[in-house]
């Protein structure tokens, strides 16, 4: 009995082999032969039949992209170019960013002068799929693109977030990223603040004040003020008789009024400068160095740290430190600009600007006449006296046409100069 049911078992194995078998090479032969009809119908320009014997031969094969991709040819080769683009993406969609389908797509925007759509599409690739070496390559190609907002300025600072300050007949006020006014240049001096409802710092003849978004009035602190700062850090900059001290966000005197010059307060730590010298400080006014430096490295919008990371100079370069005062780095650079993001930070040694890491290690050689850091995984760069953009491996994304420029914000807009005007590009990525 035994050996009969082991011997039951080993027949309806080959039963079962052959079976399958059977069915593959059954499967095999009808998808050949679909093929094969298929590509006699496209050598007598048959394309609707070729494309109907491709489709049946899908039936037959699991990864049906090979199959789909010629069918899109074919489409393409009846000029049906809606339908072509369609199955491409189709493709895409069931099988990932396949290098062809990818490069066909973006070929045909390309050509057809649809840069918008050839932006729009790889940008939703890389949402879908941030990793992606193929992706990748294509994403690197669109982050060169830019177009103008077509407005003029006489003078552009750089962006704090969604806002700029542009200069107007010796006046001041602010713009959005589009270039629009967001305040009229009515102002001796203004500032973009962090948040807008803390208010935007203005000087208008010997009265300094904050203002809201629409330019109405909301806060002015007591006393004969000469100069206003952000808030920040719960302390805001002032000026008085000279002299730099620190209020609180009610407008009140936190710290005597006795520096020089003074930063603003990021993460509990500012600058602040006697005579030639720098010390750096908490938010009570207190030392937390003595004055050793004879400079402490500041941005444009007058913090010497934001993120954490501070360069400071004892007299024989710029060494990059953090918060609590510990060195990052003991590399010592002629000039340096600070970080403005997690992104490099642009440092010169012998003349030439390359880039460090947030560790103080030099990831781009020093090669450029001048820089700035990164904002946005973009860096302004200058060669032969013009200014472009860099990107994260050192190459051009952007070329040197420029005669000034700055970074990027967070809606991709910039200010840069051609000749005696200012005006803003914008990324076609954030388009």
């Amino acid at each position: 009995m035994k050996k009969n049911m082991i011997l039951l078992m080993a027949v309806l194995l080959v039963l079962c082999w052959y079976t399958t078998v059977g069915s593959f090479m059954s499967s095999e032969k009808n998808y050949q032969e679909n093929v094969k009809n298929a590509e006699t119908f496209e050598e007598r320009e048959l394309y609707l039949d070729a494309i109907e014997e491709y489709e049946a031969a899908m039936q037959y094969r699991k990864d049906t992209s090979e199959l789909m991709l010629k069918i899109a040819y074919d489409y393409r080769n009846m000029g049906d170019m809606e339908s072509y683009i369609t199955q491409l993406k189709s493709v895409v969609s069931q099988y990932g960013p396949k290098q062809e389908a990818v490069k066909n797509i973006y070929d045909y925007y390309s050509e057809k002068k649809r840069e918008d759509d050839a932006i729009e599409y790889i940008v939703d690739l890389k949402n879908k799929y941030p990793e992606d070496a193929v992706v990748e390559q294509y994403y690197g190609q669109i982050r060169k693109s830019y177009y103008e907002l077509y407005h003029s300025f006489q003078y552009l600072e750089a962006y704090m977030g969604t806002y700029a300050v542009y200069e107007y007949e010796g006046k001041k006020g602010i713009i959005d990223s589009a270039g629009e006014i967001v305040l009229e240049a009515a102002y001796d001096d203004i500032r973009v603040p962090l948040k807008t409802a803390d208010g935007f710092p203005v000087k208008a003849g010997n009265q300094v004040y904050f203002i809201s978004e629409k330019g109405y009035k909301i806060a002015q602190p007591e006393g004969n003020y000469e100069e206003l700062g952000i808030l920040s850090g719960n302390r805001i900059l002032a000026g008085k008789n000279g002299k730099y001290g620190y209020l609180d966000k009610n407008l009140e005197e936190k710290t005597e009024f006795i520096w020089d010059d003074a930063t603003n307060f990021s993460q509990k730590i500012a600058a602040a400068r006697s005579g030639d010298k720098w010390a750096l400080i908490n938010t009570k006014g207190e030392f937390l160095t003595e004055y050793i430096y004879t400079d402490v490295k500041r941005d444009s919008h007058n913090f010497c740290s934001r993120y954490g990371l501070l360069w400071v100079n004892e007299g024989k370069g710029y060494r990059l430190i953090n918060t609590d005062l510990e060195v990052i780095c003991e590399d010592l650079y002629e000039d340096v600009r600070c970080f403005y993001e997690e992104g490099p930070g642009a440092v010169c040694r012998d003349g030439r600007w390359g880039y460090v890491d947030r560790q103080g290690q030099m990831i781009i050689s020093p090669a450029f006449e001048d820089a700035d850091s990164f904002w946005k995984g973009y860096a302004p760069v200058n060669m032969n006296g013009l200014w472009g953009y860099a990107g994260e491996d050192g190459k051009i994304l952007i070329d040197y046409v420029f005669d000034e420029a700055l970074g990027f914000n967070e809606d991709g807009s910039a200010p840069v100069k051609r000749g005696d005007a200012w005006e803003l590009i914008k990324l076609g990525i954030y388009k």
